[in-house]
């Protein structure tokens, strides 16, 4: 009684702060009485405002800090009343902080995307859309709110407004960050390719160099069919940035489709630059790989590895080209002309990166048997294999330990660990073993050392929730034992523990719930509860007592949402259940009543 006594309070606290920035930035306020309600969240008191601003000029310098923060705890409590999100912007528009206005105009041009914005919200949108039409003229910096003109214009599905609006702003403001974020929104949500280029003429107008843009006119010219148009602004891209490869790529590929001749595509790609010609086969031979232009990528790296056999890029394209063919003999004579040829140890790193891949499929073929437990068949498999790579060796681990053959797992690991002495996925396999043997504490020591090589390591990851699942379960069998026998301090203190090593255990909490309502801590029971369905939303039981919780604390219209949660997610057959449906229909029927 004292919490919700302190909560009242200071919720009026709040509201004569609001009340008074109100006053002051001669603000009016309307209720809306919308309660956002979210399913089976913890239920709150506060209920929705709905905040509407009447028009001020906007030169004033009025302090709306307060309200300004205000409105974001109050987003925070309620983040699915986007009428607060628009209130919110006007703000920042009114306080001139346009990068705030711009990001929450984002977020509101997501929503309106996906139909998330309801009538009312749309409607709050509308009239300031209006509203800063008719302000924006006479604002100094009019070009910050001719953006967001521009993306209120785009949320009330007026793209050629927004269209107009962003030339508009690109007329005073060609190296603002915001303007090109806004345009790129803009050009993004525009469907009809002839608009898209004449926004990007537009644009280009004020700012040539702008390459971003210029690709997007080509790309839009491509799909209007104008190619010798498009040719032409790939070229203009490549006049102010030689590098481009992405334009390289589009211009090599719409040459070739008018059938230009050879020398001609490189006379364009290259312009005057064309004597070296191993720089410009090598290029070639990447951009086409990269973009996955197998054949005419294949085509290049012949003739450099035939022309320049100490190129690298020609062995390495090959080969990766020919193990995708399943060729796998040419991709490894591929290979070892690149480590014979390979003047650096970055080729030579290559080399070994190239090898290891020609094992790939024979790896995945016995992972593949493994599944369906043909363990021997995958090692037969992974024999044919380059046994000095490190995933060969691994597999042939796993096999083997499955299999029944735990010396010649472990002697394939410490083969494993005395090649590569730094692995990351060498210890996790170690951590693997010493789990199925439940040797809980040398698995951790290899997982964490797993981790500490390679904090990204997936598979070291989930085994890290394996090891963690495996202790806290030697300490559920206690944890029972203590609570059913109404030691409930000792059940309390191992739960407490177990948790500090597995946060991730629906049961730990669910037990830990149990033992407060054994001791009639209804309150304290349903922070455990909450913990133990948002772990595992399938637990039924979990939500019967979130249920009798709320009962026993004379919460009645929570108890009878969570009861009810509860009988609807029990199947016809659930015998285990009878006693507490039974209960919990009951006491559904009596809640209705009232």
């Amino acid at each position: 009684m004292i919490e919700k006594l302190r909560g009242y309070y200071l919720m009026k606290y709040k509201i004569c702060l609001l009340l008074i920035a109100v006053f002051i930035g001669n603000i009016s306020l309307g209720q809306s009485g919308r309660v956002q309600q979210q399913p089976f969240k913890r239920p709150t008191a506060i209920q929705s405002t709905n905040m509407v601003f009447k028009d001020t000029n906007y030169n004033l310098k009025n302090d709306y800090t307060l309200a300004i923060n205000e409105l974001r705890n109050r987003i925070k409590i309620e983040p699915n009343n986007y009428e607060l999100n628009v209130s919110l912007t006007e703000l920042y528009i009114k306080t001139k902080q346009f990068d705030n206005a711009f990001e929450e105009l984002i977020f509101l041009c997501n929503l309106s995307k996906q139909n998330k914005l309801d009538f009312e919200t749309k409607e709050e949108i509308n009239r300031l859309l209006e509203k800063t039409k008719r302000n924006a003229k006479y604002d100094a910096d009019s070009n910050a709110l001719y953006i967001d003109i521009a993306l209120m214009s785009l949320i009330m599905d007026e793209t050629e407004n927004a269209e107009k609006y962003i030339i508009l702003a690109s007329q005073g403001a060609a190296n603002n960050s915001i303007l090109k974020k806004a345009t790129d929104y803009i050009l993004q949500n525009e469907t009809n390719p002839q608009k898209v280029i004449n926004l990007c003429n537009s644009i280009i107008a004020k700012n040539p160099n702008d390459i971003k843009i210029r690709k997007l006119k080509a790309l839009n010219l491509v799909q209007t069919k104008n190619s010798d148009e498009a040719i032409e602004e790939y070229q203009n891209i490549l006049t102010i940035n030689p590098d481009d490869k992405d334009s390289k790529y589009y211009l090599y590929k719409l040459l070739t489709e008018k059938n230009y001749s050879q020398k001609d595509i490189i006379k364009k790609l290259y312009s005057k630059n064309t004597a070296d010609t191993e720089k410009i086969y090598s290029e070639l031979a990447e951009i086409l790989y990269k973009n996955n232009n197998i054949s005419e990528a294949k085509k290049y790296a012949a003739v450099l590895s035939e022309k320049f056999p100490q190129n690298e890029t020609g062995h390495m394209i090959l080969a990766e080209i020919y193990q995708k063919e399943g060729n796998l003999e040419a991709s490894y004579e591929a290979l070892t002309k690149l480590r014979d040829t390979a003047d650096s140890s970055e080729a030579v790193a290559k080399y070994n990166v190239l090898m290891a891949k020609l094992s790939d499929k024979p790896v995945e073929q016995a992972k593949s048997l493994m599944s369906t437990g043909l363990y021997q068949q995958a090692l037969d498999v992974l024999d044919s294999a380059n046994q000095e790579n490190l995933y060969v060796i691994l597999t042939q681990v796993k096999a083997q330990y499955l299999l029944g053959n735990k010396q010649a797992s472990m002697e394939l690991l410490n083969k494993a660990m005395s090649l590569y002495p730094d692995n990351s996925d060498v210890y996790c396999s170690f951590g693997w073993v010493y789990l199925q043997e439940k040797d809980i504490d040398s698995a951790r020591k290899y997982t964490d050392n797993s981790l500490k090589l390679n904090p990204e390591n997936g598979n070291a990851k989930e085994l890290l929730d394996m090891v963690n699942q495996a202790e806290s379960d030697t300490y559920m069998n206690k944890i029972i034992s203590y609570y059913e026998s109404q030691n409930y301090s000792e059940a309390m203190r191992l739960i407490d523990e177990a948790i500090s090593i597995n946060n991730k255990d629906s049961a730990l909490y669910f037990y830990k719930a149990l033992t407060y309502i054994a001791q009639n801590n209804y309150a304290a029971s349903t922070a455990a509860l909450y913990k133990a369905v948002e772990l595992d939303k399938n637990n039924a039981t979990a939500y019967f007592y979130l249920g009798l919780a709320f009962d026993n604390l004379s919460e009645q219209k929570n108890a009878l949402e969570y009861y009810t949660h509860y009988v609807n997610m029990l199947s016809a057959d659930d015998y285990l259940e009878t006693e507490r449906k039974e209960y919990a229909t009951a006491r559904i029927n009596q809640l209705n009543k009232h």
